[in-house]
């Protein structure tokens, strides 16, 4: 939408913090001239690669407790894995999760290997259905009908 001299405001999306919530927001980008559906289709896409990305660092949870799952994490918790599937880890075994909102952190003390593979597998999982969901957003985006798509003066 044009809002003035080489100005113009894409709104797209529509989010919620949570569900039970009755109104939500939309995203917002402002281009300092008229776009192309290239340019469009692109920040589009940027935002679901961040929307993917925050899911997978700041969006799981393992018994009430936040986890982040940043690329160190990935790779502790790959190596912690392999010495558990191994029987070389000892347990139980205090691990940091990640941090609560306040700041503070937020441990886990896994009993046994077993329940330590479980979280692990549940962190795998986690990651899968945040890319498979940002894929399926990037299809829809692709499937979309823009040929009825345009851009007011």
């Amino acid at each position: 939408m044009k809002v003035g001299r080489n100005k113009y405001d894409l709104f797209f999306g529509f989010g919620k913090e949570n569900e039970e919530d009755t109104s939500g927001w939309n995203y917002y980008h402002r281009f300092t001239h008229r776009p192309t559906l290239d340019e469009i289709k692109a920040v589009i896409n940027r935002q679901i690669d961040a929307d993917t990305d925050e899911t997978i660092l700041h969006g799981m949870t393992w018994e009430g407790k936040p986890v982040k799952l940043d690329s160190e994490s990935q790779t502790n918790l790959l190596g912690l894995l392999l010495s558990a599937q191994g029987g070389m880890a000892t347990f139980p075994k205090k691990y940091k999760l990640g941090d609560y909102p306040d700041g503070s952190a937020a441990y886990h003390e896994f009993a046994d290997a077993t329940e330590f593979i479980a979280f692990v597998s549940a962190a795998i999982a986690h990651k899968d259905n945040a890319y498979a969901k940002g894929w399926n957003e990037k299809e829809a985006l692709e499937k979309s009908n823009w040929s009825a798509f345009t851009i007011n003066e």
